[in-house]
């Protein structure tokens, strides 16, 4: 009998290779990526831990192609980020990834239902559709209610998944966020990380969240550590919780154990 053939691996869906960013700050050079790399098959809730500082968001930011690398390379499901033009950027930003961020970025005059139409309102998507669409996601996101509502009438928690309900909108693969609880308190921040680890499982998506709280990281099944510029070790979660993530953190910081 002839062997099974061997199964072949399915590509990356995140792909970073030898990735640097250096910053001009008058005569002085910051280096706050000095040389990363890593790889995400796909699927799932990971996450990015590290001190004030570490680059971690810097990471996310090159990324989700809101600044340009130094040099290094960045393949986003098979998208060369890092070789696009502007214009190739804007339509990657709005159109293949999903952006939260700690400031929820809603824009005050407008109602829930309008601030999630909006990137397909600027990428000249049908009305009809959008106004659907917006509306399914709110609906899913527990805000069937308040579609009309400002964000001025709105919790901070509220206001966070209409964020969430906008980068979802063209139901990108990946879906990147930056601290997206730094700006609530404790029981919003939970539903959140409950929400976006469901969000993970349920849907084709993988999250790759920035955070510095072992409360947040403990909903993802995988956690990269970075320290001064580097991924410095990795973090299989499992089934532990955030007491036991917050020390074993601590035990790769304090003496970059492995």
């Amino acid at each position: 009998m002839n062997p099974a053939p061997a199964a072949i691996e399915a590509p990356a869906l995140i792909d970073v290779r030898g990735l640097r960013k250096v910053y001009n700050s008058g005569a002085e050079r910051v280096e706050a990526l000095a040389d990363v790399s890593l790889s995400i098959r796909g699927g799932g809730f990971v996450g990015i831990m590290g001190p004030s500082g570490s680059g971690k968001s810097t990471l996310l930011h090159l990324l989700a192609g809101l600044d340009r690398p130094t040099a290094g390379e960045i393949f986003i499901d098979g998208q060369a980020v890092h070789a696009m033009s502007e214009a190739q950027l804007t339509s990657y930003r709005r159109q293949r990834i999903g952006i939260i961020f700690q400031q929820f970025n809603l824009l005050g005059t407008m109602t829930a239902l309008d601030n999630v139409m909006l990137p397909g309102v600027l990428d000249g998507r049908p009305e009809a559709w959008l106004r659907q669409r917006a509306g399914e996601l709110l609906e899913s996101l527990g805000l069937g209610g308040r579609m009309n509502h400002r964000p001025d009438a709105l919790s901070g928690g509220e206001q966070q998944r209409v964020a969430i309900a906008r980068a979802l909108l063209f139901e990108p693969r990946v879906l990147f966020a930056d601290e997206p609880t730094g700006n609530l308190d404790s029981t919003s921040s939970r539903r959140i990380w409950e929400m976006l680890a469901t969000m993970a499982r349920t849907r084709d998506l993988t999250i790759l969240m920035v955070t510095h709280e072992p409360a947040a990281a403990a909903h993802c099944h995988r956690v990269f550590i970075i320290g001064d510029g580097r991924v410095t070790d990795e973090i299989d979660v499992g089934q532990h919780d955030s007491a036991w993530l917050a020390a074993r953190y601590q035990q790769i910081v304090d003496h970059g154990d492995h």
